[in-house]
């Protein structure tokens, strides 16, 4: 019989959305914090702590304490905010605390991203890319990312950690998808786990949840 961490290699689960309420908590146990990381990087806007993908597929376990508090609340996030704030009609993306960010972040490395490597052709750029990111969720639901070409491609998908409480953690991967899940009421989401805190608590969520490759 394989092992449950040989079982779950590129696993997909299908949780509840509302499930994931809150981020890591920043400490000495995680790979990295945002605030050690890079304060100026956009998604250092609130400190939590993050931990690093296998890229192999594998859950990775940690039996330290990582996991004695949450971090901050996910609908506290700025990426979040920003979001809610757009779909709502009260504030255009590019003028959010995160989308400001962003901007200084780019404009002081002199970064491409999504494409734009001018920081104000991003803003209008990158909102219209979250317009149409928003209808395509709201018309197609959230799917995970396939494997079938690429394997290295499975880190893509909504990041969870597994508490001792079998509490489920967001790990700072899917920010957008997971926020726009929320903002439209979608009750299901695919996730991947990247790390939990023993095998124990892993063979529980095989046994709670359906999962599928």
């Amino acid at each position: 019989m394989h092992s449950i961490i040989e079982k779950t290699r590129y696993k997909i689960f299908e949780i509840k959305t509302n499930k994931i309420k809150y981020c890591i908590s920043p400490s000495k146990y995680c790979d990295y914090t945002q605030f050690n990381s890079s304060i100026i990087h956009p998604h250092a806007g609130q400190d939590r702590g993050v931990f690093k993908e296998n890229l192999a597929g594998y859950v990775r376990l940690k039996k330290t304490n990582w996991d004695l508090n949450p971090g901050i609340l996910f609908s506290k996030l700025l990426e979040y905010q920003a979001l809610l704030k757009h779909y709502n009609g009260k504030e255009n993306w590019k003028k959010s605390e995160f989308a400001k960010r962003y901007f200084n972040y780019i404009k002081v490395n002199k970064l491409r991203d999504r494409g734009f490597s001018n920081p104000n052709k991003f803003l209008l750029g990158r909102e219209k890319q979250i317009d149409a990111l928003f209808e395509s969720i709201l018309k197609k639901g959230i799917y995970p990312v396939k494997i079938s070409n690429n394997k290295k491609m499975f880190i893509d998908n909504i990041s969870i950690a597994l508490t001792k409480d079998m509490q489920i953690f967001f790990n700072n991967r899917g920010h957008h998808r997971l926020s726009i899940a929320k903002i439209l009421g979608i009750k299901k989401i695919p996730i991947k786990i990247t790390i939990a805190k023993s095998k124990k608590q892993l063979e529980k969520f095989c046994l709670t949840y359906d999962y599928s490759s």
